[in-house]
């Protein structure tokens, strides 16, 4: 089985911002239960973002 990527910590910031909690995000890291959550989240935020090309969309490239 394929090992999970790890999220990077800008994700995990804008991961931390979409769950619109209280708990500060270094907290939610040391926390067993809510790692976890913050991960997954921050993990789909990456797949989002590679999907992002900034220069197809300078150049007009539309596929």
């Amino acid at each position: 089985m394929a090992k999970r990527a790890q999220p990077d910590r800008a994700a995990l910031e804008i991961a931390h911002r979409q769950l619109c909690t209280d708990t500060p995000l270094d907290d939610m890291l040391a926390s067993a239960a809510l790692r976890p959550i913050v991960e997954n989240v921050a993990r789909r935020h990456m797949v989002r973002r590679a999907k992002f090309d900034v220069k197809k969309l300078q150049a007009n490239d539309f596929d």
